[in-house]
């Protein structure tokens, strides 16, 4: 059988969905809510994440890639992961660059205790409420904290440069994209992430497929009834070894010529090295439901040092630490005499439309979508804000940025549901926490001074300012008007601590929508003014 066409179809697909995927990390408004929409669409966890809270048809991703597993095996992991993908392109510069050998891999182990371990981790936390072990190691949110936390720095610097460059020569450039960074400690998770991904993708080929990620080995285990498989015909092999040293999984076993189809992540390299075009999709046999004896794995070669990989990702997080802020950010007044009073805050402030942070928690496993394509950089991976259970889940950041008041983005880009998708006049009252006032911070009372700044930029005018002294004034905050937005947190001028800031509520709660005072009209002749 000659089917080497496959793997000209695999590597088209599987390059589609990782440039519209990067694009929608690192430019959602470029890629458009179709393309965005049928991105997202068959991601395996988000997907799942979003059905059980929906059950909308738009949510159903998960189902059709069960379908195609059950039908020709792992097809996921080839050409829709975008994980997957990357792991490709590593395997291939690292191909070119090492020195030629005749073995390009070796059989490995099926690991076989280690992933279905991970696996019914995984489950098993996710049953009792806690997504750290998919925020951890589901590959769509890896990737999405790669493209988000270290590529799209880079595409904002890139695309700002071509902007000021076009408008150097007078040409009408794109408008300049914000971004801002977020702590060092979280990005700290996707570079040493992507650094073991490319440790072990470079010398072990998709080792975390087959190891670490729970979506591969769930689907590694279905793959097991799959109807179609790739079969090596013993009577058409020539023993030429070529699909063995080709193949990225490690699962071809040349002595018994079988292919452990519960690992094997449909590259089709064995396909198209196969000197005697034998190999190929079969129907298959009844699946046994023992695994497979493990093959004794051979001496390896050495790979990249540990003090050398440890010294490269410490480089890039100094690296990291020390770019400036893609967004200008115009000099605020500052207070003579330095702030003592800390901000007493109680709860972390989700998203608007995360509803309760219990649920919120439950749902988001830090893809940092959100994150990306926040436009005024108030979303900012947490740390430990909400708990270990909530690692790296966006929290508003006020020091940041604020909420505005006209964008509901997060909630329209989540693939989860997570953050549940508002219309602009549901989010406009929204209230996601209140802010608090501390008289003895702010600069009125310090330093006798004008200010402001919280009533200039509240959207509500849940602050507003009422006489104090000497002519001066000083801010309110009207509880029942305030959405929690941040404007008057991030405005406030005040050093360390702020003479405003805003509160989270663990259940976001509703607020009452601003009543404007209709223009008072002449109703005996003349003009009104």
């Amino acid at each position: 059988m000659n089917q080497m066409w496959l793997k000209k179809i695999r590597v088209v697909v599987s390059l589609a969905f990782l440039a519209l995927t990067t694009l929608l990390f690192v430019d959602f408004e470029r890629i458009g809510a179709p393309l965005a929409e049928a991105v997202r669409y068959p991601q395996f966890v988000p997907s799942l994440l979003h059905f059980s809270q929906t059950f909308a048809l738009a949510a159903t991703g998960f189902l059709l890639v069960l379908a195609v597993t059950l039908l020709f095996g792992r097809v996921y992991c080839s050409m829709i992961c975008p994980l997957g993908t990357v792991q490709d392109i590593i395997i291939r510069i690292a191909d070119k660059l090492r020195k030629p050998r005749k073995v390009k891999f070796k059989p490995q182990k099926p690991y076989t205790m280690l992933r279905y371990t991970v696996l019914a981790l995984t489950i098993g936390l996710f049953l009792s409420g806690s997504t750290l072990a998919l925020t951890l190691l589901d590959p769509f949110s890896n990737f999405g904290r790669i493209a988000s936390d270290l590529l799209r720095p880079l595409y904002v610097l890139a695309h700002n440069s071509v902007g000021s460059l076009l408008e150097a020569l007078g040409l009408y450039g794109p408008f300049p994209l914000h971004w801002k960074a977020p702590p060092l400690a979280t990005l700290a998770f996707p570079a040493l992430f992507l650094a073991g991904l490319v440790w072990a993708s470079a010398w072990h080929g998709r080792m975390f497929c087959n190891t670490l990620c729970p979506v591969g080995t769930l689907l590694g285990l279905i793959s097991r009834f799959a109807i179609f498989k790739i079969r090596i015909p013993k009577d058409a092999c020539i023993v030429c070894v070529q699909c063995s040293t080709h193949c990225k999984a490690g699962c071809i076993r040349l002595k018994t010529k079988d292919i452990d189809f519960s690992r094997c992540v449909a590259c089709f390299n064995c396909i198209t090295v196969c000197e005697a075009h034998g190999i190929g999709y079969a129907r298959s046999a009844p699946a046994r439901l023992d695994p497979s004896p493990p093959t004794p794995l051979p001496q390896g070669e050495r790979g990249v040092s540990r003090r050398a990989l440890l010294r490269g990702a410490a480089t890039a997080l100094v690296g990291w630490a020390a770019l400036p802020e893609l967004k200008p950010v115009q000099a605020k007044p500052r207070n003579r005499v330095p702030t003592v009073l800390a901000n007493r805050k109680t709860c972390p402030t989700a998203p608007p439309g995360a509803g309760d942070l219990v649920r919120f928690n439950d749902l988001c496993t830090a893809c940092h979508l959100c994150v990306s394509a926040c436009p005024y950089g108030v979303l900012q991976p947490a740390l430990l804000d909400y708990g270990l259970s909530g690692l790296l889940q966006p929290h508003m950041d006020y020091i940041s940025g604020y909420c505005s008041y006209e964008c509901n983005l997060c909630g329209q880009v989540c693939p989860t549901g997570a953050i549940r998708p508002l219309d602009l006049a549901a989010k406009q009252t929204v209230q996601i926490g209140v802010a608090h006032f501390v008289r003895d911070n702010c600069i009125v009372y310090t330093d006798r001074t004008a200010c402001g700044a919280c009533d200039e930029y509240c959207p509500t005018k849940a602050v507003h300012m009422v006489p104090y002294q000497d002519g001066l004034t000083i801010p309110e905050v009207r509880e029942n008007l305030c959405v929690g937005c941040g404007a008057c947190e991030n405005a406030c001028p005040t050093w360390p601590h702020r003479a405003i800031y805003v509160d989270g509520h663990p259940v976001q709660q509703q607020a009452e929508r601003p009543v404007s005072k209709p223009l008072k009209q002449e109703t005996q002749g003349g003009f009104p003014f």
